[in-house]
């Protein structure tokens, strides 16, 4: 892609959201697609041996690194981008997210792998900060975050479509079995393995997590895999109804009515957000779960949730709990989550903090739900 057309995207995306002045994350857009070496050689150490299936480790680096402090975005967001129901979407415009999501594993875009992809890079950013994404507070706003690095990514790649979400809402009480998500994407075959067919028949992804090295990604294409089940714990796998059985109107209550920013992330992770995971198998058991087209619709309806819930209690910037850092030498330290907290996904993007991310129409957010949990409409300013 021409550095022409990369201006073209980013003008786009900033008159869509009617920017005042473009920040200096837009800047490290830029500088991805020119694989500017400033923007991640001192983040990031490789180890090659000399075998023959290329194994390549990327270290989960600690935060004592010097890097750029993020800051709180000037950008005006007037014309916030529409995020809505996979379902609303047009079959063109579903056909363009698919077509857009395969671009993202066009080889020779890495900035963290020689001949390496856009999708490598998301994959390798989840596998390294396993800890700091996962079951504390970082929880909900890394995971929004991720998401705007994934539409950035996108957008880079030529995709002018809305954003999508997975409607659970309204497909659990059918049975998340029968959703029409699987005619769309693609279904898993009885006995798991490769996605066997649809558009990402034969889906391919170049990361796994080194499982003897935690935080530590193994470079080794293979087939996405899904086996559909409905508890992930019994043997043999069996699809049932891919842990419908689950949910409840009441779930939806309790996301609504959590009293504290930690009760709710708790409940969302432990519940919609892992039974999904646990259900569609394969792949989303893994960290290089971001290859799985279905996590990113996932993630933006758990993304939703917690917008609703902000939403319901005017609570755009509560944020509580702990957070889980890793150190350069693999070391976990816990410490109360502050608003100020750094976002930062080894120079994929520029660090930003917490309250950068908290509110979907300010700092570098700007976009807006067609519709909430329960009908609700996304009116918040």
């Amino acid at each position: 892609m021409h550095v022409t057309t990369i201006s073209t995207v980013i003008l786009y995306w900033l008159q869509l959201c009617s920017a005042a002045k473009a920040t200096s994350f837009w800047s490290s857009i830029h500088a991805i697609e020119a694989r500017d070496p400033a923007v991640h050689d001192q983040r990031h150490q490789y180890h090659s041996s000399s075998q023959s299936s290329s194994h390549v480790y990327t270290q989960a680096l600690g935060h004592d690194v010097a890097t750029p402090v993020g800051h709180t975005s000037s950008v005006r967001c007037t014309h916030p981008v529409a995020r809505v129901s996979f379902y609303t979407l047009t079959r063109a415009e579903q056909a363009a997210w698919m077509e857009h999501f395969q671009l993202l594993h066009t080889r020779g875009k890495s900035i963290f792998i020689k001949g390496g992809s856009y999708m490598d890079d998301l994959v390798m950013v989840h596998i390294g900060l396993q800890e700091e994404m996962h079951y504390n507070a970082c929880f909900l706003v890394c995971h929004t975050a991720f998401l705007r690095a994934f539409y950035s990514l996108m957008r880079i790649t030529g995709y002018r479509g809305r954003e999508a979400y997975w409607d659970i809402e309204h497909d659990w009480p059918h049975g998340m079995h029968h959703s029409r998500l699987w005619q769309t994407l693609g279904s898993s075959s009885a006995h798991g393995g490769a996605i066997p067919s649809g558009p990402f028949r034969n889906l391919q992804c170049g990361v796994l997590p080194n499982t003897r090295k935690p935080g530590y990604s193994l470079v080794k294409p293979h087939f996405v895999t899904r086996h559909f089940n409905a508890n992930w714990t019994h043997t043999p796998l069996v699809k049932g109804d891919m842990y419908s059985h689950h949910y409840n109107a009441s779930l939806y209550t309790r996301i609504l009515t959590a009293r504290t920013y930690t009760s709710l992330r708790t409940l969302l992770e432990s519940s919609l957000h892992a039974w999904t995971h646990q259900s569609i198998g394969g792949e989303m058991w893994l960290y290089s779960s971001p290859c799985e087209p279905a996590f990113w619709l996932l993630h933006a309806e758990v993304d939703r949730c917690w917008r609703s819930w902000q939403h319901n209690h005017h609570a755009w910037f509560h944020y509580d709990g702990h957070r889980r850092l890793q150190d350069a030498h693999g070391k976990t330290a816990i410490r109360a989550a502050s608003l100020n907290d750094s976002i930062d996904f080894y120079g994929l993007f520029e660090k930003v903090k917490v309250r950068d991310v908290m509110h979907p129409r300010r700092g570098i957010m700007c976009f807006r739900y067609d519709r909430l949990l329960g009908g609700q409409l996304d009116t918040g300013a």
